[in-house]
């Protein structure tokens, strides 16, 4: 564990000296989840970003995601997302639909989830006629977690964006690396606390963020 961790500071120690800007933001949510059968379960989620340094709301969204077990470790679902994001101009609204497929294993005391996912997102924001035609992105992630413990669970994360297109590469323009700890207490209700590094790599730059949500099982 403990060389696990000189190998995140270090990435992280890179990333900082590399990057050209830096910023901070908060991200808070509380989600929901309910089993509708022993195969299918639905999440509901409504989230909100904050810029800190000017405590602007950079985004609020809201987003529904179904998912079904194939076997017990894979799954496959699909979600909506319908997320207000802030512009110099106001807020623009962003429909994004995705389908997703996934792998999820224990190992011991461990668990290893593997997950991709492609985003097809709609924006009504018109910068110039690009703007308005739809966009995809790949998203895959690879995620640790330690579950020993049923009341206290940490993990770790590592995330990658791929814009996918008409005469582009399968590159990788945004990377997450995350550290999270879910709590849990009665009547099946957990606050999972979390910091995240986003790498956005074509603008150099990078973002802090502290994650808070409260979430509900149904």
């Amino acid at each position: 564990m403990k060389k696990g961790f000189l190998i995140l500071l270090c990435v992280f120690g890179t990333l900082f000296a590399s990057a050209q800007t830096y910023s901070f933001q908060v991200w808070t949510g509380v989600e929901a989840s309910i089993d509708l059968s022993k195969r299918l379960s639905l999440d509901v989620g409504v989230e909100s970003r904050f810029q800190q340094h000017s405590a602007l709301l950079k985004q609020a969204s809201a987003e529904v995601e179904a998912r079904y077990s194939l076997t017990k470790p894979l799954f496959v679902g699909a979600s909506y997302e319908f997320a207000d994001k802030y512009r110099i101009q106001g807020y623009f609204p962003v429909h994004t639909f995705a389908a997703l497929v996934g792998y999820k294993k224990k190992f011991g005391n461990f668990r290893v989830a593997i997950q991709t996912k492609m985003n097809v997102s709609k924006n009504t924001y018109i910068k110039n006629e690009k703007s308005l035609l739809p966009s995809f992105v790949d998203k895959n992630k690879l995620k640790v977690a330690y579950v020993a413990n049923k009341r206290v669970r940490p993990s770790l994360f590592v995330e990658t964006y791929h814009p996918l297109g008409a005469g582009t590469n399968y590159s990788i323009a945004t990377v997450k690396y995350g550290a999270n700890c879910s709590f849990g207490f009665r009547k099946q209700i957990g606050l999972d606390l979390g910091y995240m590094l986003r790498h956005e790599i074509q603008d150099d730059e990078l973002i802090s963020i502290v994650t808070l949500s409260i979430e509900k099982s149904f």
